[in-house]
């Protein structure tokens, strides 16, 4: 202990000025020596060293460097339970600490500084910032947080007034006041938006207050402003979620309702109201109506599924009948969970359904509970699922979830890592299973995906999905459907390769049309200056040149045969060739036949041997014909050296069978197999056979035209019968053609003019040798489109005869300019033209032409309508 007493007078004046303060003087080594009573007021008793009072290390080690210096320069400590500011100074071989208490000042700090701390994270939490601005000069003080909103550097300064406005949105700027004179006294809230500098846009909602000056005029306005950016967005997400949900509730036809347990009142949907066949109420129905409409077999279940639904808050499942306003009864499937408000306490039913009355009166179609679920299953086509989330989720499928993917169903869904390898590769990172976080997710989600069943097929299904929010905005659980789309997806491959199909055609025809037009155009020189050559050795009964003749002549109709053959396959693939049903006679036909096939049997040294060929036939006259020798023709082909063929006809009361039977090599399985296949030759390529592979699939597609059919059997080594059936008809059929066609004789000389347009100088030699010589016609030739136009309205010939492929325009270009001028418009125009694909045919007509004439030119034919075109006069010879 120590005294109060100052021994020392001359300090009495040093403690006198420091009057009001804690004064301690201690010793060298830190020993109290004396202390005035305001410091043992505050701090207590002092029983030891002044390192005693230290309340941390940190303070006991600033004491004792003071003890060791002799001095202390001002410094805050904590001593026992406060703050405090010390110094300490030299008092000859003593130290005289002087102590200020700063412990409410440090209090004070300390919570000045948490307010503003928690001032901040307020700020940041609720986007809120604070500003100020002096009115008279226009300068402002933003806090960071402003800074931040409007995306600007707080280092570059608050930006004047007129710079800030010119970053709000044009459209909110008039709701602002527009400089800073406009500004009054008041409080004052307004919501805009702003663009940063990058272009981002931002809603901001400020409030301010003005104030006037000493003089009454505004001259401070200070606020607050908060970012409502989130809050804009998140009600714009919610709005799109909205729709998405409205639009796969809508494609998924499902009736969505509500029942709101305080009000007790139902809400539907349009699909609902649609149901039950009534018009859709903005107020919904009371519980009573709903009730009324309930099948009063149904209601009880329906009363129990929502005690159910109470109890559990699981979805629950039940389907009950209701009544419409025709009498007649719906069934209705439907699913409902209950809606609770954040103490757990129920607000409403949330429930979906589905019209099932069509899948119900099925079901009662069938006779055993099998049936019915398989119908059921077939009939619904969608699967629902959900998942609970919490500390365990739980995840549900119904039956029709496992059918979709081809396997039993089970007591719980299979887990995600099995789910995952159901799914096609290319689809697994679409699906909402691709993460563990996926289900989770808030958005709605809709996408298609292939599944692999068990046995290796592929099926296509579509899936949609939405979360369930909680009170809190986190996802309670998901909702999603699946069902079957793989009929569609075929759908739509299927057009696809329509398309891609037709493509291939149009090409095909192209190169068909081209080809025809290719071979035909030399083949016409060929067989024209052949016959015409034939007509002067007749004339000079020049026998042996009008045999050599015939060779050139019958080599050329073989390759135009040929030609036409490919032409008949595409159009009996195109189903465009026309034929002319009429009766035939079957021996008149084998008659004409026979002699068309002669010099081949003779060359392969086969007989022809023919029975009693009987029985008339609805059939295409030519065609049948192409029939006839076609089945001849192989008959002698792939027969042995002198080998035969037997033709042989059989009657039935509705069809008659002709049959051509050979004793040649014959056909074993395998090539009965692909008899039919175009340009399939079946291994005889390199025989040194002539043929193309395509008159067997011509004849079966004619014959079917023709509602007739072909049947084949053969044994290798033995031979073949071939046997084609036609409807028969009881009536006598017109006189048949003669079997060899002859040439034209001279026609007696007519008067008459022909224009003939054609760039081709073989056609025009051939076409003019062809009207001087054999009709005495005059005719007159040019090379282009517009010559031919220009020389037709000079001329005004009797008949213009026009190719269809000229250097200059086409045929139709020229049919168009003549038709054009009242001089030239009542021509008869003919199409003579290489392009013989029935279309272009058609298509001539359809244009205008006369007639279409193809290439090469039938002479018979040719003069023939010359003949009719230019008939002989009274009097001329």
């Amino acid at each position: 202990m120590f005294s109060d007493a100052i021994p020392d007078p001359a300090l009495l004046e040093a403690w006198i000025a420091q009057s009001g303060e804690l004064l301690l003087l201690t010793d060298r080594s830190g020993l109290p020596v004396w202390a005035n009573a305001s410091l043992q007021a505050r701090l207590g008793p002092l029983d030891g060293p002044l390192t005693a009072l230290a309340a941390d290390d940190g303070t006991r080690a600033t004491l004792e460097a003071g003890l060791a210096a002799g001095a202390l320069v001002p410094t805050r400590v904590a001593l026992r339970d406060g703050r405090f500011e010390v110094r300490a100074g030299a008092v000859g071989d003593r130290l005289l600490w002087t102590l200020t208490d700063r412990t409410r000042e440090t209090a004070l700090q300390a919570q000045a500084t948490r307010l503003e701390e928690l001032l901040d994270m307020a700020q940041e939490f609720g986007r809120l910032g604070v500003w100020e601005r002096d009115i008279p000069s226009g300068r402002g003080r933003w806090d960071r947080h402003v800074f931040a909103f409007w995306g600007l550097d707080p280092r570059q300064g608050t930006p004047d007034y007129a710079a800030a406005m010119s970053a709000v949105h044009p459209e909110d700027r008039e709701r602002l006041p527009v400089t800073v004179g406009d500004l009054r006294a008041g409080r004052y809230a307004q919501r805009y938006r702003v663009f940063q500098p990058d272009g981002r846009l931002r809603w901001l909602h400020s409030q301010w207050e003005i104030r006037n000056g000493p003089g009454g005029v505004p001259d401070r306005a200070i606020g607050i402003m908060m970012d409502d950016t989130e809050s804009y967005e998140l009600a714009r997400s919610l709005d799109d979620a909205s729709a998405q949900l409205k639009m796969a509730v809508e494609l998924a036809d499902i009736a969505v309702w509500r029942h709101d347990l305080r009000s007790n009142r139902m809400h539907y949907n349009d699909r609902a109201y649609a149901v039950l066949d009534i018009p859709p109420r903005p107020d919904g129905l009371s519980i009573e109506e709903v009730r009324a409409l309930i099948h009063p077999e149904d209601l009880p279940e329906v009363l129990a599924s929502a005690k159910r639904a109470l109890q559990n808050d699981r979805p629950t499942d039940m389907e009950a009948r209701y009544r419409r306003s025709d009498g007649s009864w719906r069934h209705v499937l439907t699913r409902r969970v209950v809606q609770r408000d954040a103490d757990g306490q129920p607000l409403a039913f949330l429930g979906v359904a589905l019209d099932i009355t069509d899948r119900v009166r099925a079901e009662q179609a069938l006779r055993t509970a099998d049936e019915r679920a398989a119908l059921a299953a077939r009939s619904a086509g969608i699967g629902t699922w959900e998942v609970e989330f919490g500390s365990e989720d739980v995840e549900r499928w119904d039956e029709q979830m496992f059918r979709l993917r081809g396997i039993a169903p089970r007591d719980h869904p299979p887990p995600r890592e099995e789910r995952l390898a159901m799914l096609h590769p290319e689809d697994r990172a679409r699906s909402l299973d691709a993460t563990p976080e996926g289900l989770a997710s808030q958005r709605p989600a809709r996408y298609e995906f292939r599944v692999i069943w068990p046995d290796g097929s592929v099926r296509w299904l579509a899936s949609r999905s939405i979360p369930v929010l909680d009170a809190q905005g986190g996802v309670r659980k998901r909702l999603g459907v699946n069902w079957d789309i793989t009929d569609g997806k075929d759908a739509e491959l299927a057009r696809q390769q329509s398309a891609v199909a037709e493509r291939a055609s149009q090409a095909k025809s192209q190169f068909l049309a081209r080809m025809s037009h290719e071979l035909r155009t030399p083949l016409n020189a060929v067989l024209g200056f052949t016959q015409l050559l034939q007509v002067e050795a007749q004339g000079r009964r020049d026998d042996a040149r009008d045999a050599k003749l015939r060779h050139i002549r019958a080599a050329g109709e073989h390759l135009l045969s040929l030609v036409d053959g490919v032409l008949d396959l595409s159009s009996l693939e195109a189903g465009q060739l026309r034929l002319e049903a009429q009766p035939v006679d079957l021996a008149a036909l084998v008659e004409q036949a026979l002699p068309l096939v002669a010099p081949l049997a003779e060359r392969h040294r086969v007989h022809i041997r023919r029975d009693d060929v009987r029985g008339v036939v609805r059939a295409d006259r030519t065609r049948a014909l192409q029939v006839v020798v076609n089945l001849l023709s192989n008959a002698i082909k792939y027969n042995k050296p002198d080998g035969e063929v037997h033709l042989s006809s059989t009657l039935a009361p509705d069809e008659v069978t002709l049959v051509v039977t050979d004793t040649g090599r014959g056909l074993n399985r395998g090539q009965l197999v692909h008899l039919f296949e175009p340009f399939n030759r079946l291994g005889v390529e390199s025989e040194g056979i002539e043929g193309t592979g395509i008159g067997l699939t011509i004849t079966k597609a004619l014959l079917e035209q023709m509602h007739g059919r072909i049947e084949v059997r053969s044994r290798p080594g033995e031979g073949s019968t071939f046997a084609i059936t036609l409807p028969r008809l009881h009536e006598e059929p017109a006189s048949s053609p003669s079997p060899l066609p002859e040439l034209p004789a001279r026609l007696a000389r007519r008067h008459g003019q022909l224009l003939y347009i054609e760039d081709n100088q073989v056609n025009v030699l051939l076409v003019e040798e062809l009207v001087r010589n054999l009709s005495g016609l005059d005719i007159e030739s040019v090379g282009t489109g517009a010559d031919g136009v220009a020389r037709a309205l000079d001329l005004r010939p009797d008949l213009v005869l026009v190719d269809m492929q000229l250097p200059d325009f086409d045929g139709f270009e020229v049919l168009r300019r003549l038709r054009a001028h009242a001089a030239t418009a009542a021509i008869p125009c003919i199409a003579l033209s290489a392009n013989a694909m029935p279309e272009d045919i058609e298509r001539a007509r359809e244009a205008g032409f006369a007639d279409y004439w193809t290439k090469p030119i039938d002479f018979r034919a040719f003069m023939a309508a010359l003949e009719s075109l230019f008939p002989q006069r009274a009097g001329t010879a």
